[in-house]
């Protein structure tokens, strides 16, 4: 009897955890699919995150969007950057690496750092980004002055996207073998 009930938990377990998989991945019926391949939120005092990617982790033929999304978990202003560590097979297609970030669970994304005909590894930095204001000085006496950039951006949400053009190749792919989050508090 232990052994039966054993056993079923193992089938219940893998099914489970094969369904998991199968809802990580949406195909739209146009051809195109996207996986989500991490979704992680950080513990509080957490501000670096490394992805290990798996063999999943391919833009190319099989699918069009790969995903790599974090929450931040913090109660103050962020600044995000991330670098994608990849390998490429193929010498045809560009892909599409981008930073994104949101404020509410709900909300649609936003780019943050768009980088379009990549073909390698890269680095996606907040453009502009100020960690403290400047004070000026003039008639009426001392006042802080925002420093332009990222200041005004308080997501907590934040993405990597790794996409093709919708028209890759069969003999190109772009394998993600790492994806790295490092959050600044302001």
């Amino acid at each position: 009897m232990k052994r039966l009930a054993i056993i079923l938990l193992t089938v219940f377990l893998s099914v489970f955890f094969v369904q998991a998989q199968w809802e990580n991945e949406v195909d739209y019926g146009d051809g195109t699919t996207q996986r989500t391949a991490v979704q992680m939120t950080l513990a509080e005092g957490v501000s670096y995150y490394k992805y290990t990617g798996v063999a999943a982790d391919t833009a190319g033929t099989e699918q069009d969007t790969v995903f790599f999304e974090i929450f931040s978990n913090k109660d103050c202003a962020l600044t995000c950057n991330a670098r994608v560590e990849a390998t490429r097979t193929g010498t045809t297609d560009d892909y599409e690496i981008s930073l994104q970030g949101k404020v509410f669970e709900n909300d649609s994304w936003t780019s943050i750092n768009d980088q379009a005909s990549q073909t390698a590894s890269v680095s996606l930095y907040e453009p502009e980004t100020s960690l403290v204001d400047t004070l000026d000085t003039n008639t009426t006496g001392t006042v802080a002055n925002a420093i332009p950039g990222s200041a005004d951006n308080f997501y907590r949400y934040f993405r990597v996207l790794v996409a093709t053009d919708g028209d890759c190749a069969v003999t190109d792919k772009l394998t993600v073998n790492y994806v790295i989050f490092k959050l600044y508090e302001r």
